[in-house]
């Protein structure tokens, strides 16, 4: 929003981008991960032997060709080694990006981190250096060199951070230690009577998977040689080995093994150069592309053209014709499904569709060899330059949230969408239509520095004088001044005054006249308040409802409380108040509150105020806006502490501070940072120097759902220490990880084991911790923390 960053987002953010209330603060610094849909099977040594590099090295690479699990076996390893990195797990998708230039962007937003300075590197690098964390990059094949170099730099500069990859070839980063994820294991040729084939991982896997897809199907001595010969000839190979399962529900191990060894079942089998588990794998499936429906076959092809999931409605409007009726294409995704070449995921209550990276590439080769790629893709793009439009015609109102999501789960069409339109020179002004068109999305969810990047490319691509070069300068100013830049914001909205005013684009003009009247106020008040309220005029002229004036009257009511014109401030956040209600808009709704917060405590109602930031609150937890409750926490902080409530005040400063922690400083306007200054004096000065410090780590370490509770007025419970005993606080995070597991009876060595350190480290632990807490013996610490939980 106007004179604060917008500029963070929340590591939950994954494949379906969604973003929970609470759980957003509770994740923002701990991370998570999918949750595995089916077993993993076997893989115990590989897991065990990953578990043991990351204790000897930071860049472990798993290595393989494409459908032995390299992915799967990656996130169980993170999760067996969770409890060792108490600054999270954080999984970084790369398979579907295309532009290596954004591999520090997606870093980035998977740890919630958008900073407002050119060097992502620099950011991720004060984001990372204080934590211990696991950064798990999947996928990286196609973006070698860029990975490498990445993790060149954060590795020497941040002590705590490991780094587990995926790729089929090395990094050839310094410091690497790589790892060649095997198949599973397979019976041998010859079988006897009583050998148990059942052992055999691939066997396993194969009866798990042929079990679920056809009902009664089970191992017996009639199929055992079948199946054990059918895993030998798919060399063990997880993907390949669940695509052949599937078919039990038609076929018999025996009919299967026919087929697969059938040369002519081989024609798309590749180059003899082939590395052969490869060409099994595309053996397997050719041989499932040839037991496909007319209709299958159509959409498996034409599927390759969507990266990172799809959902129903955008399969039936890219992938139907004539061919493949609308009507047809559910019953036909679901025959996909069902042989396991889709996999489904829920979001917001919908079904979204994706296949394996290998099974993309399969379909693009089919989709060139019917012809149909430049088709496709122009539909595919055509799709997503109309969801772009809509967003920009929808973005105020009751679909909101429900819109914005959808936007968050299409970010990787969206960026194949935009890179394929600047890559063609006839496509130049779509790209700025549709980059400019995303203008909520890039500030709302937080994502800037994307934008800036996507704005960047097209205004460079094509300079002729066009409105879709004017609304695009104007986005990029406002992106700037969401960044913390006024003065490349006010640049860019002075240019694209300048054009719109040449072209007669009167919308474009009013949008660029308050955006550049907000860069001026934050360079010199008096002139950004003129230009506001030209603005805001501007915005009124045109006779239908117009959700960019109730922005401009934002802006407005925000520069009247930079002014001290308090009665005009409330009165123009009340108008734009109301509106909002109307509409049931929450994000401007909750802005327009905490504006009218800060008016009323500065003119010293407190009560008036408190009351509208836990109402703005309330929004922004519900919509995830982490920058909102952050500000919004920060002056109800104020808010306690001009009420005589000192030890709220530092709780309320500790939450904001840790909200604001990976953005990797205190960016907000020179007003907000100086309330904060005098806030902390003034509590310090209450409380004590020590007090004050304990209420505010308290804060720190409120989970989300605790600084709801603490911004609604209540008492979060927390741990009080007893002057008359050790005090807990004096021991660092890891330090008190130790302890709690030493107070379980763990040996040192069963220590280092669970937090993948060396015995050596664990020692020296245990040391400081007696030493800290004035103890001789490790049963000191178990009776102190049994006394605690008490």
């Amino acid at each position: 929003m106007v004179g604060v960053r917008t500029d963070i987002w929340s590591a939950s953010e994954r494949a379906c981008g969604r973003r929970a209330s609470t759980e957003v603060v509770t994740t923002l610094l701990t991370g998570d991960l999918p949750t595995d849909v089916t077993s993993l099977v076997g893989r115990r040594s590989e897991t065990a032997e990953i578990r043991r590099l990351l204790t000897v090295s930071r860049l472990i690479t798993l290595t393989g060709v494409g459908g032995v699990g390299k992915t799967r076996l990656a996130m169980h390893a993170a999760r067996t080694v969770r409890r060792a990195f108490p600054g999270g797990v954080r999984l970084v998708e790369l398979a579907e990006l295309a532009d290596p230039a954004l591999v520090p962007v997606t870093v980035m937003q998977a740890m919630g981190l958008h900073s407002s300075v050119d060097d992502g590197i620099d950011a991720l690098i004060e984001f990372l250096r204080p934590r211990q964390l696991l950064l798990i990059l999947d996928g990286c094949e196609h973006l070698v060199a860029e990975c490498a170099a990445l993790v060149g730099e954060l590795l020497p500069a941040c002590a705590g951070l490991r780094v587990l990859a995926t790729s089929r070839e090395p990094l050839r980063a310094n410091g690497e230690h790589t790892y060649l994820v095997p198949t599973l294991s397979v019976p041998g040729e010859q079988l006897s009577t009583g050998d148990r084939i059942a052992s055999y991982d691939a066997v396993t896997l194969f009866t798990e998977r042929a079990a679920a897809a056809s009902r009664g199907f089970a191992l017996t001595e009639g199929n055992r040689e079948a199946v054990a010969a059918l895993c030998r000839r798919l060399d063990g190979l997880p993907l390949a080995i669940e695509l052949a399962a599937v078919r039990m529900n038609t076929v018999t191990p025996d009919e299967l093994l026919t087929r697969l060894g059938d040369p002519h079942r081989l024609l798309t089998a590749g180059s003899r150069t082939t590395v052969a588990r490869h060409r099994t794998l595309r053996a397997a499936m050719a041989w499932s592309y040839q037991r496909c429906s007319a209709w299958e076959k159509a959409l498996w092809a034409r599927l390759s053209v969507f990266a990172g999931g799809f959902d129903l409605s955008a399969a039936e409007s890219v992938c139907s014709d004539e061919r493949l009726p609308r009507e047809a294409v559910f019953e036909t995704l679901s025959g996909l499904v069902e042989k396991s070449i889709l996999v489904t995921d829920t979001c917001g209550g919908k079904t979204r569709y994706r296949a394996l990276q290998v099974i993309r590439e399969f379909g693009r080769e089919l989709l060139a060899g019917r012809g149909e790629h430049a088709m496709i893709r122009r539909r595919h793009h055509d799709y997503y330059f109309a969801l772009a439009q809509r967003l920009e015609r929808e973005w105020f109102g009751s679909d909101q949230e429900r819109l914005f999501a959808s936007i968050r789960a299409e970010r990787a069409n969206l960026r194949v969408t935009l890179d394929s339109l600047l890559t063609d020179a006839r496509d130049q002004a779509r790209a700025q239509t549709m980059a400019a068109a995303l203008w909520s999305y890039w500030i709302a969810c937080g994502q800037q520095r994307e934008g800036q990047h996507w704005l960047n490319r097209a205004l460079a691509d094509d300079a002729g004088p066009s409105t879709a070069r004017a609304a695009a300068l104007w986005v990029q100013g406002y992106v700037s001044l969401s960044q913390g830049d006024p003065g490349a914001a006010n640049r860019m909205a002075a240019q694209s005054q300048g054009l719109a005013t040449t072209l007669g684009d009167l919308p474009t003009l009013a949008h660029a006249t308050h955006t550049r009247g907000v860069a001026e106020h934050n360079l010199d008040g008096a002139t950004g308040t003129v230009l506001l309220r030209e603005g805001v005029d501007l915005e009124a002229h045109n006779p239908s409802f117009n959700p960019f004036l109730v922005l401009a009257k934002v802006e407005l009511g925000w520069a009247y409380c930079m002014d001290r014109c308090f009665d005009e401030a409330l009165a123009v956040l009340a108008e734009c108040r109301d509106i909002c209600e109307r509409h049931d808009e929450r994000w401007l709704r909750s802005w327009a509150l905490t504006f009218a917060g800060l008016t009323h405590w500065m003119r010293g109602e407190f009560s008036e105020g408190d009351r509208s930031l836990r109402e703005a609150a309330e929004h922004q937890t519900a919509l995830g806006d982490v920058l909102g409750l952050a500000v919004t926490t920060e002056v109800l902080a104020w808010t306690a502490m001009s009420e005589g409530d000192a030890e709220r005040a530092a709780r309320l400063l500790g939450a904001s501070r840790e909200l604001w922690q990976p953005v990797g400083a205190y960016l907000g306007s020179f007003e907000l940072r100086q309330g904060s200054q005098v806030c902390t004096r003034e509590a310090v000065a209450s409380l004590g120097t020590r007090a004050f410090e304990k209420a505010l780590e308290q804060g720190r370490r409120l989970t989300g759902e605790q600084v709801t509770v603490l911004i609604a007025g209540g008492r979060p419970v927390t741990t009080v220490h007893d002057p008359a005993r050790p005090d807990l606080t004096a021991l660092t995070a890891r330090e008190a990880e130790v302890a709690g597991l030493l107070a379980k009876g763990l040996t040192n060595k069963e220590i280092a084991r669970d937090l993948v350190v060396s015995l050596r480290t664990v020692d020296s632990h245990v040391q400081h911790i007696l030493t800290k807490l004035g103890f001789n013996s490790r049963n000191q610490v178990t009776a102190l923390f049994s006394s605690t939980e008490r």
